[in-house]
């Protein structure tokens, strides 16, 4: 692995919100399909996948967090993140700029090479993409 690739695994992008559904509803969206290969024409791209324009992810390099029973203070949800501590800041500047104020639920993919989009009429699962930060 070259330095550019290292560099790029050093960032995460992170997803803040809040989501209700059922736990198993909620974790479908990140299953991969591990019964086909990528190629074959019943393979069937995850929720999170196909939200990110991806065919599939590492699961090495994401992190979901267990999501809390209510809403809580989001201090509380971003101090679950795996943001660099002199990026806390500026994730929850760019929470609050987005109307996140409380949460129950956050995730992260440590891939800087990915290209995410904020979504105008949607969400990822019901939470929102913030950004990309540097990880810890």
């Amino acid at each position: 692995m070259d330095m550019h690739d290292i560099e790029r695994y050093q960032k995460i992008h992170v997803w803040v919100g809040s989501n209700f559904s059922l736990e198993p509803k909620y974790l479908k969206y990140f299953e991969l399909d591990y019964t086909v290969e990528l190629d074959d024409p019943a393979y069937e791209i995850c929720g999170f996948c196909k939200d990110i324009g991806i065919e599939w992810y590492d699961e090495d390099f994401i992190g979901i967090i267990p999501r809390w029973e209510k809403e809580v203070d989001l201090d509380q949800v971003l101090a679950e993140s795996s943001v660099d501590f002199s990026e806390m800041g500026n994730l929850k500047a760019a929470c609050l700029k987005l109307g996140i104020t409380k949460a129950n639920a956050i995730f992260w993919y440590s891939d800087g090479g990915t290209v995410v989009s904020r979504p105008i009429k949607s969400s990822y699962n019901g939470l929102q993409y913030v950004g990309l930060f540097e990880g810890n």
